[in-house]
């Protein structure tokens, strides 16, 4: 069915059905029951989206076996001499590539901290900025779209409620019509017994 052509047979503004207490419970009871048949959704057993890649696969069966995460490694980031074999060239190379990697490292963040000092003030306003405009638009686009709800159930209500007074003067039309077709079968009735009797002389 086209969505923007669908045809409804209920007048919500104009039926008055559901505000019987009778007929409310028994629409929520078939609600109810509805309800109680469906199933609950599912986690899936497997993601497809993580069997490309080893670290997001890893993780989620990490995930879904309830195993904790692994502590936290701070020994890469201890700067100390070699003291299990302090004589070994390998042992003291690894030490100074250590050393210096740490050094890079606190390098890295000294720059970091300057660039944040110089020009994170000006790139945090701006931020907020840009995030106060896009808040500005969802505001003034949700507003729309409630307008436009508004206006569409206003529109909803005049047309049901100018289709309820058609309905009336119709059912009391077909009312009338029917009265009348019985008061001419009565009549008719009347006339043949009349008829019969007049025969019978």
């Amino acid at each position: 069915m086209d969505s923007q052509h669908a045809t409804l047979d209920s007048l919500p503004y104009i039926d008055k059905e559901y505000d019987d207490p009778a007929t409310r419970e028994h629409v929520l009871s078939l609600i109810q029951e509805e309800m109680a048949q469906m199933s609950p959704p599912l986690m899936p057993k497997s993601a497809h989206i993580f069997k490309t890649n080893d670290t997001l696969r890893k993780e989620y069966e990490r995930v879904r076996s309830g195993h904790s995460l692994p502590p936290f490694d701070t020994e890469r980031y201890k700067i100390s001499a070699p003291s299990a074999d302090a004589t070994s060239a390998h042992a003291w190379e690894a030490a100074s590539n250590n050393a210096a990697s740490q050094l890079e490292h606190q390098t890295t963040r000294i720059d970091n901290l300057e660039l944040l000092q110089n020009f994170g003030a000006q790139a945090w306003k701006l931020s907020n900025y840009q995030k106060e405009q896009l808040l500005s638009s969802i505001e003034s686009r949700t507003q729309a779209l409630r307008d436009e709800g508004v206006h569409v159930n206003k529109a909803r209500k005049y047309e049901q409620t100018e289709a309820g007074v058609k309905l009336k003067e119709l059912e009391d039309r077909w009312s009338d019509g029917v009265r009348r077709c019985v008061e001419i079968q009565v009549a008719c009735g009347r006339l043949q017994q009349e008829i019969d009797v007049l025969a019978n002389k």
